[in-house]
């Protein structure tokens, strides 16, 4: 029974009407609170907030006989009424319903100091002590029966794929049920501190989201759900108290022990926690010296390519992280390590055609001692990772084989591998690209595939040309533009004073002027709460990850240090995330990176710019929020160290060590105590 009537405070049930619906102030009478018949005189008077009824706590509790203490430092008082017990804190939801706080409610409308007296919402308390409650529209009056039982009800929002008690072990789907609106959200609270951190949000309340439990959240915790209807305000679930004890060892997959390995390999493995990140180990059974093979995110598989010389009897183990940086080893597993000689050549494959010059390089998992190419059989280089250049006298069909010689003096080799070589007469210019703006001194340098002495350099503008220098094949001409505007610079081969071949001419800006670089925010010792602030302010509204956010911002901008401008203007953009486009200020010009013949220059692009920060901040998240490539992302980014990998499964970076990069700012900035939440 006392369970029964318990529950029922959680739900905040409004009352009816008449009394929820209050017209102006002016005109409604006064709330009456009558316990047993008796009306109570209180001083002040019950308030309507939110559609809840609140009174002085003093009042109606000792009337009740009930035994109030308040603890005016953490702002907190305690209730208990024979059996039934009650602890609440001031502008908190969650309210204790034993000493160990395993069972408790949320309440509608926390409780909170009105004209320097503690007001709580009537029905819940009345409730919760074990009272009936109901309303009298005539009267305009609340009544309080303590000698009958509370009426049955049923909580309109529940949770769906977790129980009463239940060990949370590893991923569980929570759902919230009975409820639709605009939001979801799930809490893991610890009923201790009456704190947690947000395990689950979105914007479909009828989806699962997937909790992955944290070893350093381990212990007896309350899970609860809310949703925000279409008034805007959030309702909220019974708490559902649990035990989080994630299984914590790794599972090693994708080989069995006593196997032979004889290349190729991918390993997998199973985590059940929050993994900041696993290492692939490999451990010699003879000396016991290990070789860790990669580092990847939770659940990532791993491909090793095993050389010689890992021949023999081995061990392969996975070791994962929680955020605290606590190792969790998997069982080893023996196998041996028996792989094949293996030469990989890629460079040429079987019926390839080859129109301009390439590299050939060869790579082997054992040393490699020498190398010869040999093209239609006869000698072409003994040199890897060996530049080859050609034109079009080698039209035709051709092989290639490859001679690889290993430490003992063994030749192993690849090919032949037919293939046909189609090059067209070319002379290709570097140095410039099409659309640069020039703002300094470059090296221009031109190479082609025909016989060539001499490379002469030329400069079009004003619609004259004139010759800027000469130097052989490949060797590099210093210039720098003398005046600004649009040029255009060609390349001209010569072989013993006879023209051979031009480049096509590329057109681009040369600009003489100030150019402004990226700025700082704020100093860099201030951007950690700068960035904090938004980054709360966000996570309440959206459930992302605050730590995450920061990271992010941090390790974009160097700690705000650099904020792009306008090259040219030093209008200062706000952007901190480097989003390109049109902001709510327009646009600012930056550069960016692009490949012209082999070789990487910059261009001028368009980057967002805002009025202030917050509308870089929020546009930032509404990416995140919104674009379907970060579906992944979304359903991982309550979890900071989860959101980090999920980043990166979505494309945010093309960076490998991006997610490792972030986790290790929040774990040395501390930053994850920003995702803690209080109820």
């Amino acid at each position: 029974m006392h369970a029964r009537r318990l529950l029922v405070a959680l739900t905040g049930i409004s009352l009816t009407a008449s009394l929820l619906s209050t017209p102006a102030a002016t005109a409604a009478p006064p709330v009456q609170v009558i316990l047993n018949g008796q009306q109570l005189r209180l001083d002040p008077a019950p308030v309507i907030l939110n559609d809840r009824t609140l009174v002085p706590l003093r009042g109606v509790f000792e009337a009740m006989g009930a035994v109030p203490h308040w603890d005016g430092e953490s702002r907190t008082v305690q209730v208990t009424l024979g059996s039934h017990y009650v602890k609440l804190q001031i502008d908190r939801r969650l309210a204790c319903l034993n000493l160990a706080c395993t069972s408790a409610s949320v309440l509608d409308v926390p409780a909170q100091i009105i004209e320097n007296r503690t007001y709580v919402p009537i029905r819940f308390i009345s409730t919760a002590l074990g009272a009936r409650v109901s309303w009298d529209d005539a009267a305009r009056a609340v009544i309080i029966e303590t000698d009958k039982a509370p009426f049955p009800y049923t909580a309109p929002l529940a949770i769906g794929g977790v129980r009463a008690g239940q060990v949370i072990t590893g991923p569980v789907d929570l759902k919230a049920t009975g409820l639709t609106g605009s939001q979801v959200r799930f809490y893991l609270m610890d009923p201790s501190t009456r704190t947690g951190r947000l395990i689950g949000a979105g914007a479909d309340s009828g989806t699962a989201y997937t909790f992955t439990p944290d070893p350093t959240q381990a212990g007896s915790r309350l899970i609860i759900a809310a949703v925000k209807d279409e008034s805007g305000q959030y309702r909220y679930s019974e708490p559902v108290s649990v035990q989080v004890a994630p299984t914590t060892k790794p599972t090693l997959t994708g080989i069995t022990a006593g196997s032979t390995i004889p290349g190729p390999v991918t390993f997998s493995h199973q985590v059940q926690f929050a993994t900041t990140h696993v290492v692939y180990r490999l451990i010699d059974t003879a000396t016991g010296q290990t070789t860790d093979l990669a580092t990847v995110g939770p659940n990532d598989p791993f491909t090793w390519y095993p050389p010689i010389s890992a021949n023999g009897a081995k061990q392969v183990q996975v070791l994962a992280y929680d955020r605290a940086g606590t190792e969790y080893r998997s069982d080893p597993v023996a196998v041996t390590v028996n792989s094949n000689y293996r030469t990989v050549f890629n460079a040429i494959k079987e019926g390839d055609t080859l129109t301009r010059p390439l590299t050939l390089s060869v790579a082997a998992n054992y040393e490699i001692d020498s190398v010869r190419f040999l093209l239609d059989g006869k000698l072409l280089s003994a040199e890897n990772n060996h530049w080859w250049k050609f034109g079009p006298e080698a039209n035709g069909p051709h092989t290639m084989t490859v001679e690889v010689k290993d430490a003992r003096g063994t030749v192993r080799t690849v090919g032949p591998i037919a293939f046909t070589i189609n090059a067209t007469p070319s002379l290709w210019l570097t140095g410039v690209g099409p659309k640069q703006v020039v703002t300094g001194e470059v090296a221009l340098k031109a190479t082609t595939n025909m016989p060539a002495d001499q490379i002469k350099f030329f400069l079009r503008e004003g619609g004259q040309d004139r010759l800027l220098g000469e130097r052989a094949p490949g060797e590099a001409l210093p210039w720098a533009p003398s005046s600004g505007g649009q040029k255009t610079i060609y390349a001209q081969a010569f072989q013993g004073g006879k023209w051979v071949l031009s480049t096509e001419p590329v057109t681009f800006q040369a600009y003489l002027g100030t150019v402004y670089k990226a700025r700082p925010i704020v100093e860099k010792s201030q951007f950690k709460g700068f960035a904090s602030a938004m980054a709360v302010k966000s996570h309440e509204e959206t459930g992302m990850s605050a730590a995450l956010q920061v990271a992010q911002g941090i390790l974009e901008t160097g700690w705000g240090q650099y904020v792009p401008v306008d090259k040219y203007t030093g209008q200062f953009s706000y952007n901190l995330f480097g989003m390109k486009g049109t902001g709510t200020a327009g646009s600012i010009i930056s550069t960016t990176w692009e490949v012209y013949n082999g070789v990487s220059y910059t261009v001028d692009d368009y980057f967002r710019a805002y009025n202030n920060v917050q509308e870089n901040w929020s546009d930032h998240k509404e990416l995140l929020l919104t674009r379907s490539w970060y579906a992944s992302f979304r359903a991982v980014m309550t979890d900071p160290v989860l959101g980090a990998w999920g980043l990166k499964r979505s494309g945010y970076a093309t960076d490998p060590q991006y997610p490792i990069k972030l986790i290790n700012l929040m774990k040395s900035q501390g930053l994850f105590e920003l995702d803690e939440v209080e109820l």
